[in-house]
């Protein structure tokens, strides 16, 4: 490919007689056009020597641009960049977090975990690589929220999908003419909220408890005279449990798959609808229209590297059945994972937060 140097020359000048001396020295003439003060041409590099010699006899003011320098890209440059620039912008496109879906029970409770997510500056179009640990959003979350046990994260492309679950639900006994009661620590660990109805707190918030500790007083004292109010309502502390599992190397796993819309006569046998819709009343009598959930079997062989999308979650949903309501998994840390005899063995600590208040009858001799 030839080289070429760019020539300007003010209009003015004699253009005839100019190129009639190039022809005649063999200097060929490329991409020649005007404009309303100059025109242009451009020559091979190897003939600027020669041009410089008819320039000085002409006394021409002449202005030169090395092609190279300026930066001109030929077609088939042109072409490769544009490849190169197609696929980068994906790549660079999934370094940002464009769509951020919040998937909780109820509209009102995804716009506040999404102000939740934005008070801890997680937002659309941020850098994926700022969005803090999912421990760390997952502790800001729960300790809020009191109602899920649980929040999954999912990060598909340039897309965060935040899954909050309920917390299993409590069904609170009324107990009418109970003694007066301090609350107790049913177990150690590091007090994190107090939701209290009535009652004194005799520890602060932050502080290490050991099992029997007091943490609400169920009385006032008001100079030398103690007023008995008894204590009512929850503790919530964080501590660590260790928790051993021993899974097949071969699980299946049952999970939601799409929800279909069903529209079916009416009969004495009522299907159990993922969401009901709600007919005009002179079609009730006949039909029941709902969406079902449908779900999905999956057999995987598990190893090491499943323990983020298979094992986590399966631990997770064990260890939450089997504890109270209102406890809450905040962090897990994996202490070892091993293969024998086709069986996936394995350690892992929970970070628990729970209510650890449990009653204790004052002693008579204490309401006084």
């Amino acid at each position: 490919m030839q080289q070429l140097i760019q020539v300007r020359m003010p209009i003015k000048v004699d253009q005839h007689l100019l190129f009639q001396r190039l022809f005649s020295v063999n200097i060929v003439v490329y991409q020649v056009y005007s404009t309303e003060k100059y025109f242009y041409f451009s020559i091979r590099r190897k003939d600027l020597p020669v041009f410089r010699k008819v320039r000085r006899s002409l006394k021409l003011p002449v202005y030169l641009v090395d092609e190279r320098k300026k930066g001109i890209i030929q077609p088939y440059a042109i072409s490769i960049v544009g490849v190169i620039i197609f696929l980068l912008i994906p790549v660079i496109l999934a370094q940002f977090i464009w769509t951020i879906q919040i998937e909780s029970e109820s509209p009102e409770n995804n716009v506040l975990i999404y102000e939740e997510l934005k008070e801890i500056s997680i937002k659309e179009r941020m850098l994926a690589s700022k969005i803090p640990s999912e421990q760390e959003i997952r502790q800001k979350l729960l300790l809020k929220h009191k109602e899920y046990s649980w929040v999954h994260f999912t990060k598909s492309g340039s897309k965060l999908t935040v899954t909050p679950m309920l917390a299993p639900t409590q069904t609170e006994r009324v107990i009418k003419d109970a003694p007066s009661i301090h609350l107790i620590a049913k177990r150690s660990g590091v007090v994190t909220d107090f939701e209290l109805i009535k009652g004194v707190r005799a520890i602060e918030k932050n502080v290490s408890v050991k099992k029997g500790d007091i943490l609400v007083n169920g009385f006032v004292t008001q100079g030398d005279k103690r007023i008995i109010t008894s204590a009512e309502g929850k503790v919530f502390a964080s501590y660590w449990i260790e928790l051993e599992f021993e899974l097949p190397k071969q699980v299946s796993i049952v999970k939601p798959s799409e929800r279909k819309l069903v529209i079916q006569k009416k009969s004495e046998k009522k299907t159990t609808f993922w969401k009901e819709v709600v007919l005009p009343k002179p079609l009730q009598k006949y039909l029941e229209v709902g969406y079902v959930q449908l779900s999905e079997e999956n057999k995987f062989l598990l190893n090491e590297q499943s323990m983020e999308k298979l094992i986590r979650p399966l631990l997770y949903q064990k260890i939450i059945n089997e504890l109270p309501a209102d406890t809450q998994i905040l962090e897990d840390k994996i202490l070892q994972v091993t293969i024998q005899n086709d069986k996936v063995k394995g350690k892992v600590l929970f970070l628990i937060n729970e209510n650890i208040a449990i009653p204790q009858v004052i002693p008579q001799g204490d309401e006084a």
